[in-house]
């Protein structure tokens, strides 16, 4: 029997409305666990039998301050997924659950039931979207917590992590391939902070980490929609046609480059006291090392994509994103903000450099004009040969990352190390 036009409508509708829903339910389960967290309700525990074998029982569940702070970004993450997606698949809903019970399972061998489920549903078919960026890295660290006797592997494996996710953000050519990158950076650095004993900064790591990556998957995708690609070498130029989306883009690159204020300097910070604590010099030179190749990954990621002039048609002619991708970005970066200036010491310096930057504006504009050369993007005027400033002339992606290539004699040696770093990241593949 054929639909109707009006049954057809509310068909169409329906998937919306359950992600609407689902939204709404993860928004209000992340203030719910936040303020868990914040108020250090006792342990609240629960199981349930029934839904396991007596030798094996994957049914019980805590909710703790600490997996609070865990479970809350990363709710808020799924809520950001959801409203970003429109219609989300049924994966992203199975993710979300399989990585909630990972995170709440009482006992080691749930979180690694539940974790293996979480990483085989992230992996097959690349299901969860901007999602698994923060679920998987979340549920490795939920495991990793009850093995505390790995921890000098965890330290091995989070420094190369961090110096592998750094080395692929410099010379990311796409926005996705960035976003991967910071979440394998991220996850190093939980990793080496429980390798130093310090798991509160593994959990700011992992915190920082829901808050930040789904940000960048959430603009990479929506620059595919709205120009084709995300690839930096082919964008350019879309502060000009995508001005709030630019915006709040260029937030989420500021946030991960451990700029203050923002969730990134909140667990980078942790991670370099304890390293200092600690006396652990090479753990210091890692940690020094990655800063460095994120804030320079950022500024080559942002120039590339939102300054200059555009590098395609469809880079030219890109509109603003939709409201609900406004709306979820907000989101994830209003709670990034949130998180780093919990602590009133962060507060004060934050407030006081806003403070300044008034009253810099203030003398700016008290001062009067200032006569000064045309501002156009940043280019000098284009030579008589080039009346119309070919865009084909400004600098690309990669050739802004042309200082980190290596010698011709290290290459085949590099090439097997990214062999074995992309074989590693395959789970941070949404």
């Amino acid at each position: 029997m054929a639909r109707s036009p009006e049954q057809s409508r509310v068909m169409a509708a329906m998937p919306a409305a359950v992600a609407g829903g689902v939204a709404g339910l993860a928004f209000a389960g992340a203030l719910g666990m936040a303020a868990v967290a914040l108020f250090g309700v006792p342990p609240m525990q629960a199981v349930l039998p029934w839904l396991g074998d007596p030798g094996f029982d994957v049914a019980g569940f805590t909710v703790d301050p600490l997996r609070a702070g865990l479970l809350a970004p990363l709710l808020l993450a799924a809520a950001a997924t959801i409203t970003a997606a429109g219609r989300p698949t049924p994966g992203l809903y199975a993710l979300i659950a399989a990585s909630v019970l990972a995170v709440l399972a009482l006992d080691p061998a749930g979180s690694l039931f539940w974790g293996l489920i979480a990483l085989l549903l992230a992996s097959w078919g690349r299901q969860g979207g901007a999602f698994a960026l923060a679920a998987v890295p979340s549920v490795l660290l939920t495991v990793a917590l009850d093995a505390p006797a790995l921890d000098p592997v965890f330290a091995l494996a989070g420094g190369a992590a961090l110096l592998g996710g750094g080395a692929w953000a410099a010379r990311a050519n796409t926005l996705a391939g960035f976003a991967r990158a910071t979440a394998l950076g991220l996850t190093g650095l939980a990793l080496l902070a429980l390798g130093l004993g310090a798991a509160p900064a593994a959990v700011a790591a992992m915190i920082a980490n829901a808050l930040i990556t789904p940000v960048l998957g959430i603009a990479a995708a929506t620059l595919t929609e709205a120009t084709g690609t995300s690839a930096l070498d082919w964008l350019g130029g879309i502060a000009r046609g995508m001005p709030r989306f630019a915006l709040l883009t260029g937030g989420g690159l500021a946030f991960a480059a451990m700029l203050p204020p923002g969730p990134g300097f909140v667990a980078f910070s942790a991670a370099w006291r304890a390293a200092i604590g600690a006396g652990a010099w090479t753990a210091i030179i890692t940690l020094a090392l990655w800063f460095a190749l994120m804030g320079f990954a950022v500024l080559r990621a942002f120039a590339a994509i939102a300054l200059g002039r555009p590098r395609s048609l469809r880079a030219a002619a890109a509109e603003d994103a939709a409201r609900p991708v406004l709306v979820a970005l907000t989101a994830m970066l209003l709670g990034g903000v949130i998180v780093a200036l919990a602590d009133p010491a962060r507060l004060g310096v934050a407030l006081a450099i806003a403070a300044l930057a008034l009253a810099a504006r203030r003398f700016l504009l008290r001062a009067g004009p200032v006569d000064v050369p045309a501002y156009d993007d940043g280019f000098a005027r284009p030579p008589a040969w080039l009346p119309f400033g070919d865009p084909a002339t400004q600098i690309t992606a990669t050739g802004f990352a042309g200082g980190l290539r290596l010698p011709p004699r290290a290459q085949p040696a590099w090439h097997w190390i990214c062999r074995a770093l992309h074989w590693l990241a395959a789970p941070f593949r949404p």
